[in-house]
Parts: structure tokens; sequence; C-alpha cells
């Protein structure tokens, strides 16, 4: 059942009743003589999200679980945005079991958005109550968005003194652009603005910023020296809607002649961080602050005054110059010199005031975030009291520059830049090794809504240099592919390649009345291409033949396409070519994949190519081809990638699939394609009552895994394929489902191996990405002489893979089994689970693997 609450101030409908009450015959006194007890137990109630980030479009989600020994009287639900009314549910008989979904909606043109707190409250009859509280992020590109930054309410409280300075910053957020930021001190005597000329807010006309920060510096009146004052942040849109922040914050006055006392300081930190990652530390003293910083070591017991431990890591700074009661300082760990991870450390804070004495602490209290939100602020905090134990853990983090999704991603050594694909932006980003930054403005101008994305081949040795610098992107919000054309002075669209329109047809002679009758019933698919990869055919020797680079494609899938096509894909391929002339353009359509035997259930196939106003039978009835055409497509999200040095590709049936078993296709792009410019008309022989419908040129390629190959290992029933790798040379092809199985060329299965959980005895499941090492090549079977599966260098014979545990296991992908350090499962610790695309790369050096994954 469903709780369905819209925006506005209502109480819910009454759903039942809680609260049992005891009634005995007893003389009323304070002793309670009769032994009635009171319920003294209070219930339990847990509020609880699956997304920390929620469109408002989708609503809030919530859900509610509650209990009570004796019964439950009411559930309340309260919201920190104050267009969402209260919700009440009061039972009236006795509930002891409450669980709930909410769902929160809100009209067209809502301002709603950003962090929105949620506090259950449940009662029970006895008046005992419990509160639980979680704050979800409501994405809202409408919503006029304002947050206090500072001062922060705490804990720990801010503090001021007369003649000290506090730091005023108020950030404001709206699409359509603001007209003014600002803040407002009560009562506004308590300071005084040194800024010439004093405001308290900024105001813009012409064009208004989307996002912006106001910052101002103010000054404690000398004679203001006890009580209190507050500070709101407020901002206006363009259309004069305002916010301001609730509550205000509260800041404390303290006038100290002679300061003894240390300052208060406090600071947070994620339990997992990588080297280069911040902490955050606020210092609060009535002199102002002088030095803030901190402090790292790997003595886990050590404690001041530290005598004989050198820390790891002990910095600070000096902002005593800005004579600030209140100072929050982030800072950077620094912990480069650490080589090996996981690493624990204790981590503190630590400041020092402007008194004459000069006194410091390290932190007496501290928020360690234990889990991190990928889109959103920190949610899930503990405090601590001061000294925290933290883990480093291998890589570093870098935001994408406008948010988005990444469905895809490759490296190019040459540039030493890594290209990614993010369709919801409809952009291709660019991030930079050299320098460990995007671009900014990535790459936008023809790339439409931009999937899958492949390298550009000039030879196949597999070595840095082997490709060029165009990436092949795949367009799923056209018809075409766009070549790119990446160096840093470029750096744009060279051409769109148009993609045919392929019509998978049947061909039936029936004979009716004595005669016959040629029945052609059409299938017109999509078009869209999804996931792309590359590969190039020779003139025998290893350089690419100019004329010879081929995209092969997977669709992406519409309602529109006819039965039994709706919602399945097609595998294609594409020549690269920039050209006006249809006659030098060549495309095909992957039929091969679904080839079978004759039978009651088979029909037999034909395959139309429309380019423009031309159109042409690639595949003739005359070919005699079978095929069950409910099976024929494939998974909505099949996956396609290129080996290394672009001679072989590898397909994965991912996403929703209606067969039984997801489904893998190989291809060789050293077989060569037959029947181009042949006519087949074999079949057309009077008195048989085919006439030339039936025929037509028989393109076959010889390099796709024929149907009788395509391979269903799969263990489970139902089960998807999630991602898929093919190393260097196309031996050793690898996919993940509901476990990881290594395939060879012919895509026979070699070997199986899944992610341990930490009992070391059941898989776990729910990471996707994984890619073999980038000098990988090795076949998962045949001898072991001089090494197994007949590779160069066994220590490239690995599989890296992906956890959601934060991790990534390595396996070698000759047995499948897990690469052991001192006996045990070997697994690289960072700092988030990987959600998206997982790539191995080889740096430009040529010498060093760089892993990159989305988190």
């Amino acid at each position: 059942m469903r709780l369905h609450v819209r925006a506005g101030r209502a109480r819910s409908a009454v759903l039942g009743l809680a609260a049992a009450m005891v009634v005995a015959g007893a003389c009323e006194t304070a002793r309670n003589p009769g032994g009635v007890q009171q319920d003294l137990i209070a219930p339990a109630i847990t509020l609880s999200f699956t997304q920390d980030t929620q469109q408002i479009a989708s609503g809030l989600s919530f859900s509610v679980t509650a209990s009570d020994n004796l019964g439950l009287k009411d559930i309340r639900l309260t919201y920190s945005d104050p267009t969402i009314g209260t919700s009440d549910s009061v039972f009236t008989s006795t509930v002891t079991n409450y669980n709930q979904s909410v769902t929160v909606t809100f009209p067209p043109g809502s301002g709603a958005g950003g962090p929105i707190t949620i506090i259950g409250r449940a009662t029970d009859g006895a008046g005992n109550f419990t509160e639980s509280t979680i704050v979800i992020f409501l994405s809202n590109v409408q919503a006029l968005t304002v947050v206090l930054v500072t001062p922060s309410a705490g804990p720990p409280a801010p503090l001021a003194s007369p003649g000290r300075n506090i730091v005023v910053a108020v950030h404001g957020q709206q699409v359509g652009g603001l007209q003014r930021v600002g803040f407002i001190v009560t009562p506004r005597s308590a300071v005084s603005d040194p800024t010439t000329p004093p405001t308290d807010s900024l105001i813009f006309i012409g064009t208004l910023p989307k996002d912006t920060t106001y910052t101002d510096t103010l000054t404690v009146s000398p004679s203001f020296t006890t009580g209190s004052f507050t500070v709101a942040g407020f901002a206006m849109d363009a259309g004069g809607r305002r916010v301001t922040t609730t509550p205000p914050v509260t800041v404390n006055i303290l006038s100290v002649a002679t300061d003894n006392t240390p300052p208060v300081v406090s600071h947070t930190i994620a339990s997992r961080v990588e080297a280069t990652d911040t902490i955050t530390v606020r210092g609060i003293d009535p002199s102002a602050i002088s030095w803030i910083g901190f402090r790292v070591d790997t003595v886990l017991n050590a404690a001041p005054p530290f005598t004989g431990i050198t820390p790891l890591k002990f910095d600070s700074v000096n902002v005593g110059a800005a004579n600030l009661t209140d100072v929050t300082q982030k800072l950077s760990l620094g912990l480069t010199t650490l080589t090996t991870f996981p690493k624990s450390v204790v981590v503190r804070g630590y400041a020092c005031d402007l008194a004459t004495a000069r006194n410091c602490a390290y932190s007496q209290s501290s928020t360690v975030i234990t889990s991190s939100a990928r889109r959103a602020p920190a949610r899930a905090t503990t405090p601590s009291g001061g000294i925290d134990t933290v883990v480093v853990v291998a890589g570093r983090t870098f935001p994408l520059p406008l948010g988005g999704k990444i469905a895809d991603a490759i490296f190019n050594a040459n540039q030493n830049e890594l290209y990614l694909t993010n369709p919801t932006r409809h952009r291709v980003e660019i991030f930079q090794v050299a320098n460990s930054t995007f671009v900014q403005s990535g790459i936008t101008f023809g790339v439409g809504v931009p999937w899958g994305i492949a390298l550009w081949p000039r030879n196949t040795l597999g070595q840095v240099g082997s490709y060029g610098d165009s990436i092949v992107v795949a367009d799923a919000g056209g018809t075409q592919l766009a070549i790119v054309d990446v160096r840093p002075t470029v750096r744009q669209l060279a051409w769109r390649q148009d993609l045919p329109n392929f019509l998978i047809e049947t061909y039936k002679l029936l004979r009716i009345a004595g005669g016959t009758f040629e029945e052609i019933t059409v299938h017109d698919v999509s078009d869209r291409p999804q996931y792309v990869a590359t590969v190039c055919r020779t003139g025998g020797g290893t350089t690419c033949v100019p004329d010879s680079i081929y995209a092969l494609y997977s669709t992406t899938p519409t309602a529109s396409s006819t039965s039994p096509f709706a919602g399945k894909a097609t595998l294609r391929m594409e020549k690269l070519i920039n050209t006006a002339n249809p006659a030098l353009l060549f495309g095909h359509l992957f039929w091969e994949i679904g080839g079978t035997l004759a039978s009651t259930t088979t029909d037999t196939l034909r395959i139309e190519e429309i380019r423009g106003k031309t159109s042409q039978v690639v595949l003739s009835a005359c070919a005699g081809i079978n095929v069950v055409l409910s099976s024929f497509g494939l998974g909505d999200s099949t996956y396609a990638r290129n080996s290394g040095n672009f001679t072989h590709a590898f397909f994965g049936e991912g996403g929703n699939i209606t067969t039984a078993f997801a489904r893998v296709m190989a291809y060789d792009s050293r077989d060569p394609i037959t029947g181009v410019g042949v006519l087949d008309n074999s079949c057309v022989i009077a008195g048989t009552g085919r006439t030339n419908l039936a025929a037509g040129e028989d393109h076959i390629d010889l390099g796709m895994s024929p149907g009788v190959q395509v391979s269903d290992f799969i263990s489970n029933t139902g089960i998807r394929v999630t991602s898929i790798a093919t190393n260097l040379n196309g031996l050793t092809n690898v996919v993940r489902a509901d476990s990881i199985y290594y395939l060879d060329e012919n895509l026979r299965l070699k070997a199986t191996s899944c992610t341990l959980a930490s009992d070391l005895t059941t898989c776990l499941t729910g990471a996707q990405g994984m890619d073999m090492n980038y000098l990988h090549d090795f076949s998962p079977g045949g001898s072991c002489t001089p090494t197994c599966g007949g590779g160069t260098n066994p220590n490239n014979r690995l599989l890296f893979a992906a956890r959601p545990d934060a991790k990534i296991d390595v396996f070698d992908t000759f047995d499948g089994g897990q690469l052991l350090v001192g006996g045990q499962p070997f697994s690289i610790p960072i700092r988030d689970p990987i959600i998206g695309p997982f790539r191995v790369a080889l740096d430009a050096t040529g010498t060093g693997q760089l892993l990159f994954g989305i988190t």
C-alpha cells in the first residue's frame, strides 16, 4: 500500500488506531497499589529511502516503518519545505506494526528543490514518542534554492566577539537567473559592514546569473557585548520570487578580557578518503583564530603531546589577518607519500587563537561521513570525539563539469585524454590525465545524444599510436555516427555518417486456389545506434586500408518497431568514409547470428537496405536463410567492444531480454565479406511461382559468429549481461552477468569466477564494470608451455572487476582465480563504488596502466 501525499497542507485520512488502554479496578493513588505498570517503552520508527537524490517529476519517495509493544497512536511527518504539509496517520484500532511507502508529488512549475529534511515522529498511547530524520536532495532545475553557507548552525554553535569579524556567505541558484542574493542580520545594529559602500546583498541587472555565492565580512559592534543576533540568507529570482533560509542561525556574543581558553575545534572528514581528499576544519574562539590545520598519524594510539611520534602529515595556515572568531577551512590531506592501500590513519583538526597566551587545541568533536553521496550534499554522518581513524584508499575522484550520466568511455594515449559520453548533457566529456582536469567546454556540436564511443583504427599492432586522433560516437538521438577530430587545436566534428534503413523481411510462397502467391512481410526496425566498436581490414600487412575502417554497432530499440522487434536491438556494420557518393558506402545487418535450420517455426529471411532514394536487396530469399523471428532481436542494451588491435569485436546482450538466456557474439575482421555485387536469382525458376522478388544479392560476413556459435552459456535463466570486455588480440572475451565468464574467440566457456563476499563463500552482485589489462594477449585455454594461454607476460593476464563495496577485484583470466597476496584474495580499495563504465588503458608512455571508473 502506498500513501500518496500532494504538496499543500492537509491531514491524511484516519487509517486505523493505536494505543492500548489498560483499565484496572484499583484505588487511584500515586503509589499505584493495584500494580498496573505504566507504559515507559517508546515506539520505534525508521525513515528510509532508496535514492538520496530524486527528480521532482517523480516526486519525493521514502518509506516509514514503525512499531510499538502495545500500540501506535500517531505517525506524524513534517518537512523542511513549508510548501509540503504536515501529514498525520492517526490510528483508531490496535496497530503495533506500521509499514508505509510515501510519495509527495508537486504541481507543474513548483519551486521546491534542494535538500528536504523529513522528520517522522511515532507516538504511542502513553505519549511516548521517537523521531527519525532523513534528508533527500530534490532535484529541480526550476527551483529557487538558497543556502546560508556561513555562519553554520553547528554544532558547535557559532560565536562572535565585540570588535572581531564574522564571515557571512549565501549561495543562491535558479535556472532562470537571480536578481538578488543577500543576508539579513537581526538586530542590524549588532554588526557593521566595512565594505565600501556597505551592502547586505548583490543586485544583478541585465544578464542574470544562474548560480552565485555572495560573501561579506562583518564586524561585531564594540558596544554589542552580550546576547546574540541572527543571520538568514535570501535570494530573489527573475520573476521576483523570494526565498529565505529558515530558521535563521543564531550567533552568540562572548566578550573576554583575558583569554586562557583554547579554541573550540571540530572537523569533518569521510571514513574512506583518497590521498588528495579534503578535510574541513572549524575553529571558534572569542579572541579570533590565528592558525588552523590538521594532523595525521599512522600510530593509531598516538595522543598529545605526541612525544617521540612523527606525524605522517601536519599542516596549518595562518588566518589571523582576517580577525575572525569563526573560521572554517578546507585543506587537502596531501598524503601523496603513501604507496600501499588501504592504510588506516588517525586524523585530528587543529587551531590556535589570537589571544596573547596563544591557546591551541586539537578537535574536541568531529563528523565522519560514512557514505559518500554522488550528486547531493553528504547525508549519512556519524559524530565522534575529535579523534578519527579513517582509511586511505587508492585513486582520485573528479566531478563531472556539469554532472550527468556516463554511458561509455575510451582512452586516447596519443593525447593522454579520456573521452566519456554524457547523453544527459548532450556532450562528450574530455578528461586530461596530464593535469587531472576536465575540459570545461567538452565536445557538444554534432554529437547529439552521444552513447557508444570508439577510437579510429590506424593499424593492428595494438600499440600507442595504433589509432588516430578521431573518435567515433554513436548518436542515439539520430540515425548517424559522429566522427570527431579530438586534437586540442581542432576538436570539432569531421563529418556525420548517415546510417541506412534496414528492413527485415520474411518471404513466403503461398499456394492459393491452385496458384502461387509471394508474400513479403516487412519489419521496420530502429536504425538509431547505441554502442559502437571499430575494426579495420588490412591489405595483408598491419596497416589499415583507409577505405576499410568499419563501425560495428548495436541499435537503440524503439517501441514503434513492429512486432516482434518492439524494444529489441540489432547488430550492424557500417564502412566509415566521408563521401557523398552512395556507391562507396557499405552497410551490413548481422543476420548471421540468427541463422538456423529450417523448421515449422522458422521464416525465410529477406533483408533490404535503403539509403536515401536508393534501395537494394542485400539478402535474398534465394539464399534460403531461416530464422526464428521471435528470438532474432537482441536485448535493448547490447554492448559492443573491440580488441586493442582492431581485428576483433565482441558483443553482449544486455538490458531487457525476452529469450531465456542472454547471448554474446564475436567478430573477426580478418574473415571476408562475400556476395557483394553478385546477383542471386538461383531460385527464380519458371513454374515454381518465384519471381525476381526472391532474388537479390547475398551479403555474408564470414567474420561474425554464426547462429550455431552464438553462446547462451549463462547459468541462470533471465539473467542479463551487465558488461563485456575483450583483450588486445580478441582471444579472450569476458562477460559479466550473474557471474564472470571467460570465453575464447570461438565463444567456448573456459572459466568462471565471481566477486566473493567477506565470508568467501557467496558471490556479490550489483556491480557491472570490468576490463582487462591493456596488454593482455592471452587465450583462456590451450597450452601452458611456456605460459598458460600463449601470451607474452603472465603479469598481463589479469581482469579488473568492480565490486559493489568500493573495491576492485583482480582475477587471472586463464582459470578465473582471484589474485592472492599473502595467501589472501587481493582487492584494490577505492573511495566509492563504481556504478558505470570501467576502463583499463595504456598510458602515453606505453609502460603504465591507468584504471578509470565512474562512481
